[in-house]
């Protein structure tokens, strides 16, 4: 059948399940990533690992803590009471002028399996105190003013005494080296979203499948037709959420960026931030593309029709056989870890699913095929 024989109302029907599927799987994608960026833990650890990992973030930490010490330290003040009375007006010029390789040796230093562990343990509190805000467990924090922080002064005082300019961490102000991640009215937006996104990560995927599942369904005669529409919906999906990022990206960083070195630390930390929200976009978009070329290969292009063709004796006769032989490539792929974005069980459960469901439309298509050789091209009309 053409597609024309499609009724209009059914004609619109699909289209608008397509373009409905489409946008739940944009909200879909953001969803999950905020549960598991935000909610899971391990996550959060890596992310935080790779946050001190990198160079520009070192950068921006090593000034920001060096900036804190010479605050609460008066490195100028213990350089005047050490040089003599006719040296003591080049305390000040001299204190100054030691800042700069002070910021390369902390630089140095946050390479430091020590100074790591502090990161990492300072990160992890915070991660504790979001996770006990978003579910209202938290009253101690409510009562300092119901604020995410993450709490770097083990740090100054670490890098004070490794310059020699001792401080007692204990003794700081309460504005010294607790850096706002995010305040009380953000913190209820935020609350708000999570708690919505945590419910619905799951639900969205499913209803974007199930939307364009009943799309295809519909399209009786026309399926392979709207399967590859379908594809190209969820291809749409991930690139926009991949658009997105970049745009938002742009947006924030711009907000929060005052100088080069804030702005080289704030690319590298949304970069790090948002790279699962990247990683599971593509994983769509990989699974997008495979369904895409099942539905190309169930075709009736003359290339899908050769393959179909030197396909077509294990398709028809042992079609196990080849749902087996494709599987287990796919299972060896994963095992060695070559299929790009593939890292979960889901992910992996999804591409044994579009594997499936590729072999059984060419299959299909190969039962419906003219029997026999397949007619050579045309030539080229003489000139």
């Amino acid at each position: 059948m053409g597609a024309m024989q499609l009724s209009r109302g059914r004609r619109a029907a699909i289209y608008g399940l397509l373009v409905a599927g489409a946008i739940v799987a944009i909200l879909a994608i953001f969803a999950v990533w905020t549960a598991r960026q935000l909610l899971e833990k391990d996550n959060w650890d890596q992310t935080t690992q790779a946050l001190i990992a990198d160079d520009s973030i070192h950068t921006a930490l090593a000034t920001y803590l060096v900036d804190q010490v010479y605050t609460n330290a008066d490195p100028a003040a213990k350089l005047r009471d050490a040089l003599p009375p006719r040296l003591q007006p080049l305390a000040a010029p001299a204190a100054g002028a030691l800042r700069e390789p002070a910021v390369r040796a902390v630089e140095k230093l946050l390479d430091a399996p020590r100074l790591q562990v502090l990161w990492a343990k300072a990160a992890s509190i915070t991660h504790d105190q979001f996770i006990a805000l978003v579910n209202n467990e938290s009253r101690a924090i409510r009562e300092n003013g119901d604020a995410v922080v993450l709490d770097v002064r083990p740090l100054i005082a670490l890098v004070g005494d490794q310059l020699g300019l001792p401080i007692d961490g204990s003794r700081l102000p309460e504005s010294a080296g607790v850096i706002k991640i995010m305040d009380a009215q953000q913190l209820d937006a935020m609350r708000t979203v999570v708690k919505l996104l945590k419910t619905l990560a799951i639900v969205l995927f499913l209803l974007a499948l199930v939307l364009l599942g009943i799309a295809i369904w519909l399209a009786r005669g026309h399926r392979r037709e709207i399967t590859a529409a379908a594809a190209l919906s969820l291809i749409v999906a991930a690139i926009v959420v991949l658009l997105l990022r970049r745009v938002l990206g742009n947006q924030v960083i711009g907000d929060l960026a005052n100088t080069s070195t804030g702005q080289a630390a704030a690319d590298s930390a949304f970069a790090i931030g948002t790279s699962l929200l990247a990683k599971i976009a593509r994983t769509l978009l990989l699974l997008a593309l495979l369904l895409l070329l099942g539905a190309w290969l169930s075709g009736p292009s003359r290339l899908a029709l050769r393959i179909r063709t030197f396909l077509r004796p294990a398709l028809l006769a042992r079609p196990e056989m080849v749902h087996g032989a494709v599987l287990a490539v796919l299972l060896a792929l994963l095992a060695i870890g070559v299929i790009p974005g593939i890292r979960t069980a889901i992910a992996a459960l999804l591409l044994v699913i579009v594997a499936v469901v590729d072999v059984e439309m060419v299959r299909r298509r190969t039962v419906k095929d003219p029997v026999g050789p397949v007619a050579p091209a045309a030539p080229a009309p003489a000139a």
